[in-house]
This record gives C-alpha cells, structure tokens and sequence, in this order.
C-alpha cells in the first residue's frame, strides 16, 4: 500500500506549475455496475447442493451502487489524475425445514486507488466527448455469515473474514457537459481484473478459500460493466474551449 501511494505521490509531483494553471477538479461519481463473481457463484452452488433441505440463492451477486473521487489535471486536451472508488455487493442462500432457518450470506466490498486519464475525442458545442481509463489495485474484503436457527436457538453461528488484492484497468466513453465552474458528465466502461490474488483468512494469510468441490482456490470477480454520473468543480482558472 506504501509503494502505491508513493508511486501516486510521484505522479502529481510530475504535473508542472503551467498544467495546474489550466484546470484542477475535483469530481465525486455515483453509478452501478455488474460483477461476475464466477468463483463465489460457483462456491455458492456447492453450499446450496450440500444442504439436506430445500434452499435458494435469493441473491447472487446484483448490480449495486459504486462511488469514485477523482482529482485531476487540466493539459490541454487530456486530464491526468488519482481515483479512489467503492463498489459493493453480496449473496444470500437461505431455506427452511420443517424445524429451523438456514441462511448463508456474503457480503464484499472493494477500495480501489488508481491513476486515471481522460483524453478529449470532439467537441460539438460544449459537449465533450472523451475516452477515460482508470488503472490500479483493488483492495476486497469479504465477510461470510452462515446460522442455522431452530426455535429461535442458533444452532449454527459461524463466521469468517478473507482479503484479495487484484489489479484492475477500466476503459471507457465519456461525455460531458460544462456549466460554469461545474462539469456534468455521464460515463461508460467495462472493468477488467487482473492478476492472481486469490482469498485469504484476515487472521492467517496462509489459509486460502478454496472450492471443495473443484479444488480450486476462490477469487473475486469483479469484471463487468460499469455507469455513473458525476459532478465536478474547477479550482483553477479554466481555459478557453
């Protein structure tokens, strides 16, 4: 984590007096996307088979809100910068028989620094339409709860905490729309993780998930589709379009 904010760090220090000059904004993005999680969706199916009673995922892994901070700097025709991002989702397995309530949940969530760009592609009037890329390192924490109640007497009350950390890259379209000191725009992109960074016990970094049924050890997955809208503010003196 040290090395990422150094590198980051680094960055900035690059970005001259005559760069700030032409536009420092901040900018605070709200939006949703997709995840395909096929390592826990696969998990899941292996939990929901071995149960001895009925059972059903009543949630697997949705589209949920995910939100972005990004400082950037104006030159020219491009804007160099740091995003920081979250995005959250989860899964449910519950059931009954004839004597108790199962239910089997995980929850995950992602912190994610990164170096973002964004390069001017045309302008008609003052629309902007641009091309951005966001590039770092997703931090995943997951917490799984697993009860089993009968007669309101916990039978089963287990739970467990794993980590991940994975690389990511987020290309995409983006157009915007300047208004005074403000920037409105609307965003695009398809997420793609990377690298090897399977689960881990936050208490034993040693003791990986794994899938009992292929053997295989677990990974977030967190590629998919991504939107949002967002809101800028300009710290310094704009340039002319």
């Amino acid at each position: 984590m040290k090395r990422i904010i150094i590198c980051l760090a680094a960055l900035l220090l690059l970005f001259n007096m005559d760069a700030l000059s032409q536009g420092v904004i901040a900018e605070l993005q709200a939006g949703t996307g997709t995840y395909s999680m096929r390592d826990l969706k696969g998990l899941n199916r292996y939990i929901k088979n071995r149960l001895p009673f009925d059972t059903k995922i009543v949630a697997d892994f949705p589209p949920f809100l995910n939100y972005s901070a990004i400082l950037k700097f104006r030159i020219k025709n491009a804007y160099l910068g740091i995003i920081q991002s979250y995005q959250t989702t989860g899964s449910r397995i519950s059931g009954r028989d004839y004597s108790g309530e199962y239910a089997f949940d995980i929850t995950l969530n992602a912190y994610s620094p990164g170096i973002y760009s964004e390069f001017k592609i045309n302008t008609v009037k003052k629309t902007e339409l641009s091309f951005y890329s966001a590039l770092g390192v997703m931090f995943t924490g997951m917490k799984m709860y697993e009860r089993y109640v009968v007669l309101e007497e916990k039978f089963l009350d287990d739970r467990y905490n794993f980590r991940s950390k994975n690389l990511f890259l987020e290309p995409g379209l983006r157009v915007l729309y300047p208004a005074g000191c403000l920037n409105f725009a609307f965003n695009a992109g398809y997420l793609v993780q990377f690298g090897n960074g399977s689960f881990s016990s936050a208490e034993n970094k040693n003791n990986l998930l794994g899938n009992p049924l292929t053997g295989d050890v677990v990974r977030p997955g967190w590629n998919g589709f991504r939107a949002g809208i967002s809101v800028g503010w300009y710290f310094a003196k704009k340039t002319e379009q």
